[in-house]
This record gives structure tokens, sequence and C-alpha cells, in this order.
């Protein structure tokens, strides 16, 4: 995994005050969750905590470009990847294209939140601060009434960024070594145009798709693992970013 050292820290010293709307009731919304073992909650956040959040998103300076080969993950920094020569470019998305025609492969720019605190990496960037909102009990309480599973008690969380060519295969994200009870995506994307692609897609047994959800502001799409779904290939005409919190709730 590439050294992160070099990485210049955007908004050094801020900090986030993320609030979830009171309005939103978590008893209400479970047994619909419990039922169809995926729901969508639009205005997650307070307006202002998603006016903070989406700022500090769209001005972080810190991005590695995350990828597998079959079970390895792997991290670039963003001014590292974006120094390929045409030669490079071209035999790395080959090779990543090539995996994905018959296995799982992702491509996407990340900060991995919870990882660089672990290792005491940028200590003071803002998007620290989710991983203490999301890891404090107004969350934690409000994410074990919603999934009806009381033994909730951590959570991580990752900045992401897709762009034109990103994308993640089918997968269901269970894990060999990680109890994880469901997954969430914090949507953090203003102006999507839905011809853009970048959706949050669901299948059923036949490779159908179930349901597709198109990148949006504010918006927490939440469901329980395991659970196949995919992020559609970002088109290479989209003018916008695909900005998201993405994690897991774990017992």
């Amino acid at each position: 995994m590439a050294s992160r050292e070099d990485e210049i820290c955007g908004g050094e010293g801020l900090t986030i005050d993320l609030q979830i709307n009171g309005a939103l009731d978590p008893d209400a919304l479970s047994a619909r969750l419990r039922s169809e073992r995926r729901l969508q909650i639009k205005g997650f956040l307070t307006a202002d905590s998603a006016a903070a959040l989406h700022e500090q998103l769209s001005s972080n300076q810190i991005w590695y470009l995350a990828y597998n080969e079959h079970d390895q993950n792997f991290e670039i920094p963003m001014a590292e990847a974006r120094r390929f020569g045409p030669a490079r470019q071209n035999r790395f998305l080959r090779s990543i294209n090539q995996r994905a025609t018959s296995g799982f492969q992702h491509l996407y720019a990340q900060y991995y939140i919870t990882e660089a605190i672990r290792r005491g990496e940028n200590p003071g960037h803002p998007l620290h601060a989710v991983h203490e909102f999301v890891n404090g009990e107004a969350w934690l309480d409000f994410m074990r009434k919603l999934t009806g599973e009381p033994a909730v008690n951590a959570t991580d969380c990752l900045a992401s960024l897709y762009g034109p060519g990103h994308f993640l295969t089918d997968h269901d994200d269970s894990h060999p070594r990680r109890q994880r009870v469901a997954a969430y995506v914090l949507g953090m994307t203003r102006n999507w145009n839905r011809n853009w692609g970048g959706h949050l897609v669901f299948f059923d047994s036949a490779g159908n798709i179930e349901r597709g959800l198109i990148p949006a502001f504010n918006t927490l799409n939440i469901f329980l693992v395991p659970q196949s779904h995919a992020v559609q290939q970002v088109t290479p005409f989209a003018s916008g970013m695909r900005l998201s919190v993405t994690g897991w709730l774990h017992r």
C-alpha cells in the first residue's frame, strides 16, 4: 500500500458538526428495512450538517485510487496516478477491465477515514469527524433501532469519489472475519444526471436489477448484509462527481 506521508491535508484543524435529522423515527423505519432488506432515507442529516459535509468532501485533497487484484486491495495516491503516461495508463486499465470480465473488481477514489485514524495519519483532518460521528451514541442508537440489532457497536467509514470510468462490480459485502450487520452509503452528490451512470443497483437471483438508486444528496441508503449489489460504471461524459461516505455497521 502506498505511503500517505506526502499528501496534503486540506482544511486542517476544522471540524464538522454532524447531526441526524431529528424528524426521523428509526423505530417507524425499521419494519421496512427488515422486510425489504434495504431502505433509502432522504434528508438523513440536518441541512447544515449536510452542507458542511459536502463542502469538506468536495474540497478534500487526500484521495487514493483504490482497486483490487483478485483478493488483494491496493491504493495509489491520485497525484501519482495522474502522472501515469499513456502506455502505463493503458496497461493498468487493460488489466482492470480484464479482471472485471470474470470476477469481482473495483476502481474508484477513496479516503479510508477509519483506517487513517487507526494508523495515526493526517491528524486534525476535518473528515475524521465523520468517524467520531458514526461511532457516537446518537448514530449507534439510531442504527440499533433501525436494524433491530442491539449488538451493533461500531461503524467504519470511508469517503468515496466516483468519476468517469469508475465502478464496483457485483458482490454481497460478506466478510470472513468481520460481523457486518449492514452496509450504508450516505450520498453527498448534487445535481446528478441519470444518464451518467453510477447507480447503486441490487440484483435478484437471475441477475435482474431489482432496484437502482441514482446518486443523490443527503440520502442514506442502508441494506442488510449479505446482499448482491454493485455500483454501475460512471460514463465517460459524466461532468460531476459521485461523492459519498460509505461503510459497515458491525456487531
